[in-house]
């Protein structure tokens, strides 16, 4: 099991900051994925297998401990899982802009959950959160300015915020599992749960050999060295830093894939009243973590 020495606030903050940012450029690996002929669910696959991979050497070798948490860690990789898989596909299908602002709505459902799951207080700046973010999807798809219309992969961003917020929930509520069974479950599960939409989809062709061939190097490396490293380091730095600091710190994934995708990709325009939708989301966020109460 991983055990680590408690690091200074600066340090963890630092961590989580560049992180998230990083998740930010998270769309270009898979609109380069998709660009040379990778079908969309097959991005999530080649890019959540191989760090799966390494992981289950850790899990397994320690299976005994993980054995009695097996049940909950599970149930939690399948709900990851699920969000990681709707996510990534939201991003393939859709607006890179629309779909991290759908997904960016979790505050709302975490309210929701804290309140009549977790028994955590309601307060006037929980509901003011919530109808500044609904007002904020409201906006957001409208029909003002849109280059992209409304599609699956919208859908897709706006489940996929819903289920993170039930699993963070329950890594929560459940915070004996090890860290290990909650990476190996959420990797493995979210390459199969985007095998599974693919199929009642039924929409992309599986890779041939030569395409395998040219793209799993790039895709390991990705893996390997931008998907499991940021991942561990956000769970890594929710041991040490009050839930607030980190939502506030990964709002940078937010300000980096807006941004970028607004300067790099030709269809990613909005009009004004979109805009000022991604405002209040962004908006509702910030109440949220004010309104966060801090632990114990």
């Amino acid at each position: 099991m991983m055990n680590f020495r408690k690091p200074t606030d600066a340090f963890a903050s630092t961590a989580v900051l560049i992180s998230a940012a990083i998740w930010g450029l998270y769309w270009v690996p898979l609109r380069y994925l998709e660009s040379v002929g990778v079908a969309e669910a097959w991005t999530v696959v080649l890019i959540n297998l191989p760090a799966a991979a390494i992981i289950s050497i850790a899990f397994f070798a320690q299976f005994r401990i993980h054995r009695p948490h097996l049940t909950r860690a599970v149930a939690i990789g399948i709900l990851m899982g699920f969000t990681v898989a709707f996510f990534t596909m939201g991003l393939v299908y859709s607006s890179v802009i629309r779909v991290t602002l759908l997904f960016y709505l979790t505050p709302i459902w975490s309210t929701l959950i804290g309140m009549y799951w977790l028994n955590e207080p309601t307060t006037k700046s929980r509901w003011l959160a919530i109808c500044i973010g609904l007002l904020g999807l409201t906006l957001l798809i409208s029909q003002g300015g849109r280059q992209i219309p409304l599609n699956i992969g919208d859908v897709y961003g706006f489940i996929a915020g819903i289920t993170w917020a039930v699993g963070g929930s329950m890594v929560k509520r459940y915070d004996k599992v090890p860290m290990n069974s909650l990476l190996f479950f959420q990797l493995l599960f979210a390459a199969l749960a985007a095998l599974f939409l693919d199929l009642i989809s039924g929409r992309s062709p599986t890779p041939s050999l030569s395409l395998l061939v040219e793209v799993v190097p790039i895709s390991i490396a990705i893996s390997l060295l931008i998907i499991l490293p940021c991942m561990l380091i956000i769970f890594w730095a929710q041991k040490f830093l009050y839930p607030g600091r980190v939502g506030l710190l990964m709002m940078s994934e937010v300000m980096v894939a807006t941004l970028t995708a607004s300067l790099f990709l030709p269809n990613e325009v909005m009009g004004f009243i979109e805009w000022l939708g991604a405002v209040f989301i962004i908006g509702a966020c910030f109440v949220e973590i004010i309104a966060s109460p801090s632990p114990d």
